[in-house]
C-alpha cells in the first residue's frame, strides 16, 4: 500500500490486490458513502509508516470536513483511491446566539451618514452600561448592524435603532442576513 499527499487536501491510495486481500476490502466497501468508508481509510492508513504523508493523511481524516473518495479498480485486482477533503467552511459565530437566547436587532440604512450617527450613539450606550455585541454586514449600498443585547438595554437599544432608521428583528430577519449580506465588521 501507498499513500501519498497530492495537494493540501487530497491524499492518493493505491492498494495492490494483496492489501485488498490482507485487509479484507473490496471496492464496493471502498466506494460506500457514509461513516463506514472513513473507518476503512483510517483503519487502513494506521498501518502506515508515519512519514509526512501518513501524518497528513491522518490530519485530513481526523478533521470534521466532508470527504469526497474516488476509487479506480486496478488491472492487477488492486485498487487506486482519491480521498479529498471539502474546503472548510469559515467558521462564523452565528449571528442568534441561542445559548443566551437573545434574537438579534438589526438597523438597516442605505445611508452611510445614519450609520456612523447610530454608531456614535451606541458607544455612548456602551459607556453608560449597555453590554452587546455587533456585526456589520453589506450588500451593495445597503448596510446592516446586527446587535445583540447582552443584558437589558433591549429596549434602549430598539428606540434608539427607530431614531435612525428601520429597526429589524427577528429570527428569519437574522437568518437572511447572514445568507445575503456580507460580513465587514464583527464585534
Amino acid at each position: 500500500m501507498k499513500a501519498e499527499m497530492i495537494s493540501e487536501s487530497t491524499l492518493k491510495v493505491t492498494l495492490t490486490a494483496e492489501d485488498m486481500s490482507v485487509h479484507n476490502l473490496s471496492y464496493e466497501e471502498l466506494t460506500a458513502k457514509g461513516a463506514q468508508c472513513r473507518k476503512t481509510l483510517e483503519k487502513l492508513l494506521t498501518g502506515l509508516d508515519p512519514s509526512k504523508n501518513a501524518i497528513a493523511a491522518a490530519r485530513l481524516l481526523g478533521e470534521e470536513r466532508r470527504l469526497f473518495v474516488e476509487a479506480f479498480r486496478r488491472m492487477d485486482g488492486g485498487c487506486m483511491l482519491y480521498v479529498s477533503a471539502a474546503a472548510s467552511p469559515k467558521r462564523q459565530k452565528p449571528l442568534l446566539d441561542e445559548s443566551r437566547e437573545a434574537s438579534p436587532i438589526q438597523f438597516q440604512t442605505f445611508s452611510q451618514s445614519a450609520l456612523e450617527q447610530l454608531l456614535r450613539c451606541l458607544e455612548m450606550e456602551k459607556e453608560q452600561g449597555a453590554l452587546f455585541t455587533s456585526r456589520l454586514f453589506r450588500k451593495g449600498e445597503c448596510f446592516r448592524l446586527a446587535v445583540i443585547p447582552q443584558n437589558t438595554c433591549r429596549t434602549r437599544l430598539l428606540r434608539i435603532f427607530s431614531e435612525f432608521g428601520e429597526a429589524i428583528t427577528g429570527e428569519l430577519a437574522a437568518a437572511y442576513t447572514e445568507e445575503h449580506f456580507e460580513l465587514i465588521v464583527d464585534s
